[in-house]
């Protein structure tokens, strides 16, 4: 059994994960739901993450594709995951998780960054703007953002056909992937469960507007160093 830890409302990434499960494979799934608690609306100049969804309650998803549904306050996950056994736990949607949680239990996160040089929000467009490496991370989270034990890491490649937002719908992807993918490297003894922990570089906020439109400027000088997609089918 598989538990997949998410917000109470209708959630992209979680239903495209909970899709990508199934379709590999993966039916017996448990989705452990917590109250979603509204932020301050923060409006990016440019959008780097997909947010259309199919408007149906995460209980009723649960019940039209016959998988188990919790709904569980924060504070009592970790009573909740010690009274039941998984053989894995996925996070699908979350805000920091409570330490007693993540110290007691293996719980798999996949960062849209490359760990350990982008670590926070906005990832993708740090690691443009900081120049350093595009790509996903699959970790065993810990009580430090985006540290943990690494399973798996990937660059993403920036092709000169490029948009921002093609490029950001593949690293999207990829974190979809990599997700469902850490079940079979860790099942396989194959993750190398290195720490991620690296203070030299510190986890990132949201990206302020002013420095946006750097990192777009700098995404074209990328993109244009970059190969084109159709050299690889060469």
């Amino acid at each position: 059994m598989i538990a997949v830890i998410t917000y109470d409302v209708p959630h992209r990434k979680t239903q495209d994960l909970v899709s990508k499960l199934l379709i590999s494979g993966y039916t017996k799934l448990h989705l452990v739901a917590i109250p979603f608690v509204p932020r301050k609306k923060f409006k990016p100049i440019v959008k780097h993450r997909p947010d259309s969804k199919i408007d149906i309650s995460v209980e009723k998803m649960c019940r039209n594709l016959n998988i188990d549904y919790t709904r569980v306050e924060v504070e009592e996950l970790n009573a909740f995951f010690k009274q039941n056994s998984f053989d894995h736990i996925l996070i699908g949607g979350a805000g920091l998780l409570p330490d007693e949680l993540v110290l007691n239990h293996n719980i798999i996160n996949s960062h849209p960054g490359y760990l350990p040089y982008v670590r926070g929000l906005d990832a993708l467009k740090w690691a443009i703007y900081l120049e350093r490496p595009i790509g996903v991370t699959s970790h065993y989270i810990d009580n430090k953002p985006d540290a943990g034990r690494l399973i798996e890491r990937r660059e993403v490649p920036l092709y000169f056909e490029d948009t921002f937002h093609s490029l950001a719908y593949r690293v999207y992807e990829t974190e979809i992937e990599m997700l469902v993918n850490a079940i079979s490297i860790i099942e396989s003894g194959k993750a190398p469960l290195e720490s991620l922990e690296d203070d030299r570089y510190t986890p990132n906020r949201r990206m302020p507007h002013h420095i946006e439109l750097i990192m777009l400027s700098k995404f074209e000088e990328r993109r244009r160093r970059s190969p084109s997609m159709y050299e690889e089918e060469k």
